[in-house]
């Protein structure tokens, strides 16, 4: 990781100003955090000795910021432009300022092009065990998300398959191995385990450790 993955961010936070991390992640149901995700946030906030804080979309209730974070990064931790990413996203925003945070949103991780260029080393080393792949995520609602997914599949020239049309996929297809488009464990990467699928992304260490080197390298 010897480069900037932020060269367009201004370097040093305003005088007196630290920045925590807000990171905006699905979570399982009931607001339960996996364990990948606990190590992440561990892991950065060891790096930047700063604040990080978790926003766990499936939790029943918002977790307010510290009294001591007058200043946050808000980071949704999301692979493609659905809901959570265009509505939950900004309200999140929204809420923390009216709780008096000066907030600076990023973009949704799918939009980070480091992000991308980690996943294409990534699958190239991955390839060489398993020639044949197919990226596989939770079905959305045609329209921008179509046009994103067209973009993943030009870029990793892969096919891109809807959970709901994996079963049928499969069987015209029968030496795809599965690789879900999801961070962290829940239940399409569970299902695709067990058929012989890889795991969830932040399971692997290395793409864990690119997404560390990238929130901890935010000013």
């Amino acid at each position: 990781m010897g480069f900037d993955p932020w060269p367009l961010l201004r370097k040093h936070a305003e005088p007196g100003r630290e920045y925590g991390l807000r990171l905006v992640i699905h979570g399982r149901s009931g607001g339960v955090v996996p364990p990948c995700f606990q190590e992440l946030l561990i892991a950065v906030g060891e790096r930047r000795k700063a604040s990080v804080e978790l926003e766990v979309l499936t939790a029943e209730s918002s977790k307010p910021a510290q009294r001591d974070c007058a200043s946050q990064w808000l980071v949704p931790l999301l692979l493609l432009p659905g809901s959570h990413a265009r509505c939950d996203v900004p309200q999140i925003r929204d809420r923390l300022r009216g709780e008096g945070v000066a907030v600076k949103p990023l973009p949704f991780l799918g939009s980070w092009e480091f992000w991308w260029f980690l996943m294409s080393r990534w699958i190239a080393d991955v390839s060489v065990q398993h020639p044949s792949l197919a990226l596989i995520h939770h079905p959305l609602r045609p329209g921008l998300s179509d046009r994103f997914l067209t973009s993943l599949q030009r870029r990793f020239d892969l096919p891109v398959v809807p959970f709901d049309r994996w079963d049928r996929f499969v069987v015209d297809h029968p030496t795809m191995v599965p690789l879900p488009l999801s961070l962290a464990p829940n239940r399409m990467s569970e299902a695709l385990r067990q058929a012989g699928g890889l795991p969830s992304l932040l399971e692997d260490p290395v793409l864990r450790q690119g997404l560390i080197h990238c929130l901890a390298a935010l000013p």
